[in-house]
């Protein structure tokens, strides 16, 4: 392959793994929503604000990885460290142990910064 065609590939990974931690988001703010109406109301706050940060963190990986797939080498080794940082963080910090969903992403987004890397060389 060529390096416009790995920093595609990364893109698309890093693109997949910033919607799984988006959706786990989701089911997230969905658990919060179900223990307000069951009236657990004390139970809601850690999913939504476990959900908000993971649109946050979703939403950056998908802007950081779409700008890796742009013609310039320098800015895949960019992102390449930005993404690895990001995940990195997260695990550390955030604990995407929460769901499936954010580890699956995790992983993509992991893979896709290495790829960045490697293409950025």
């Amino acid at each position: 392959m060529t390096a416009q065609g790995d920093r595609r590939l990364a893109a698309v990974l890093g693109i997949l793994g910033a919607v799984l931690i988006a959706l786990d988001g989701l089911l997230d703010l969905a658990r919060g929503v179900f223990y307000v109406v069951v009236g657990r109301g004390d139970h809601a706050y850690l999913p939504f604000d476990q959900a908000l940060i993971f649109f946050v963190v979703g939403l950056l990986v998908g802007v950081f990885a779409a700008m890796g797939a742009s013609r310039e080498e320098g800015r895949a080794l960019l992102v390449g460290v930005v993404l690895i940082v990001i995940v990195i963080v997260g695990w550390l910090t955030l604990g995407f142990g929460s769901g499936v969903l954010a580890i699956l992403g995790a992983l993509l987004v992991l893979l896709a910064g290495v790829i960045f890397l490697v293409t950025g060389r």
